[in-house]
Order: structure tokens, then sequence, then C-alpha cells
């Protein structure tokens, strides 16, 4: 019993950090109506940060976060105005897709001029264990889930209940009307560009310390991409409980193939692909700024 509690946090913890990256997908999905490839190198990006300022820099902890915050939302602007701004009037409706596939490969090779190709060790965030009888359940992964859940949380009150969440969905379900009301559509996707880049980098700061920072990071985007797409492309809650349910099938293979465990995670997402191609909350994106 005790193990299967055990793979069941991993597995929540793991869905928390797949649900960032695939919440900050479904953002962009529903503003501008692109899907970014660089979201995984975003995530990379955000350990690579992390590490800088907490160990190069040496940094304490509420200090660094303030500082990645502030580089996460300036990098989410940058990317915007870089990768999709100038682009967003192509006819051609692949234009943007392909430079979100070019601005991934740019990441990746600028991660690599700073930081080098070898990986590098984050130290943990909380350490030690909890122990509940015979169940040893590490702080890190309790630390995850929690932050984890205040993140979505936020997001949801950020878009349900605030008022700028509210300006930011009007925006992006309809430019000329938000636009006729004073609405700034620049604004309000940059701000969703700001978001989403904050939401990988903290993902990517989480999950850290249980892997070693590199270049390869960027491929939980397919994790995280698998959750949104079981869930339903465009809905928030759907990516959420799709990314959820990725991490704990994840988890729980590992009884039975710790070297197939992601074939396993994929053939889920074949299955419903098939049964049901739409994903379970899947919903029709309206025309977007």
């Amino acid at each position: 019993m005790g193990m299967y509690l055990q793979l069941l946090v991993i597995g929540l913890s793991m869905g928390m950090i797949y649900a960032m990256i695939a919440m900050g997908i479904v953002l962009l999905i529903r503003a501008v109506g692109v899907l970014n490839f660089a979201q995984g190198e975003l995530f990379m990006m955000g350990a690579y940060v992390t590490f800088a300022l907490s160990v190069q820099l040496s940094m304490p902890l509420w200090a660094m976060l303030i500082v990645a915050l502030i580089i996460f939302c300036l990098f989410g602007a940058l990317f915007m105005f870089s990768v999709y701004w100038p682009l967003r009037k192509s006819t051609w409706s692949a234009t943007i897709i392909i430079s979100t596939l070019g601005a991934s490969t740019v990441i990746k090779e600028i991660a690599k001029i700073i930081w080098g190709s070898v990986p590098v060790v984050q130290p943990p965030i909380i350490k030690g264990v909890l122990e509940l009888g015979t169940v040893r359940l590490e702080y890190q992964y309790l630390f995850i889930i929690g932050i984890g859940l205040l993140l979505i949380v936020g997001t949801f009150l950020l878009f349900d209940k605030l008022y700028i969440g509210r300006v930011m969905q009007a925006a992006a379900q309809d430019k000329y009307s938000a636009e006729l009301l004073g609405i700034s559509t620049v604004v309000t996707t940059m701000l969703t560009y700001m978001i989403s880049a904050s939401l990988a980098g903290i993902g990517g700061w989480l999950v850290s310390p249980l892997f070693l920072v590199s270049t390869s990071l960027g491929s939980f985007m397919l994790k995280g991409f698998a959750g949104m797409v079981i869930g339903g492309l465009g809905d928030v809650k759907g990516a959420v409980l799709g990314s959820l349910l990725i991490g704990v099938i994840e988890s729980f293979s590992t009884l039975f193939t710790t070297t197939y465990k992601d074939a396993v995670v994929f053939l889920v997402l074949i299955i419903v692909l098939i049964v049901r191609p739409q994903g379970f909350f899947g919903q029709k994106i309206s025309e977007k700024a």
C-alpha cells in the first residue's frame, strides 16, 4: 500500500509539472490560435535561469523568485514580439508555427552558449523526507504539488474572477469588438505570453532538482502536449486534468516497465485520439487576436 501511495504522489507531482506546460500552451492557443512548439525550451530556460540565480549568484530564495519572475515575463514579451507579432498577418497559416520551431532551436543553442552542453545539478528546494509508517515521501514532490495547486487555482481565478483576466479573454475571443471598447490586443496578447512563459519557467524551476539541468528538459513538452490533447485542445481545465492523468499513468507504469513507460503514456494518448479525438473537454476555438 505504501508503494502505491508513493507512486501516486510522484505521479501527481509530475502531472503538476506537465499541467504548467500544458496550461501555457492552451493559453496561447486561446489567445492567438497558435501552437507554441518552443514551450518546452521556455520550460528548460526556467531551470537554467533559476540555477544561475540560486547557485551561480547565490541569491536567497525570495530574491531569486522575484528576479526569476521578472526574467520570465521579459522573456515572454521578447518571445512574442520576435516570434509571433511580426508574422501574425502572414497569409500562410503555418508561418508562426514554423517560427516557434525555429525559436526552440535558437533558445536551446543560447542555453548551450551560456551554460555549456554539460548537465548541471540543482540542489533540492526543500530537503528531507516525510515518513508515514513505511511510506517515505520526499518533501520536494509535496512542494511541487503544493506550488502547482497554487498556480492552477491562481490561473483560474485570474481568468474567471479578475477584471484583467476577463479583458484578456474578451480580446482573445473578438479582436475587433475589444478594440472598439478600447482594449489593446497588443497588451493582452503580451500579458498572455508573459503568463505562459512564467508558468513554464516556474515548472522548470520546480522539476530541476529532480533531474539534471540540461537542454533535454525541453522534451517535457511532449508530456504536457499529451495531457493537453487528452484533456481537450483549447480547454485549460481539460489540460490540467489530462496532465495529471498522464503523470499518474507514467508513475504507475513503472510497476510493469521502466524502459517503456513513455510508450505506455503515448499509447494511452493514441487510444484517446481514436475513441474521442477532441479530448474529454474539447471545444471549438473562436477567432483569435
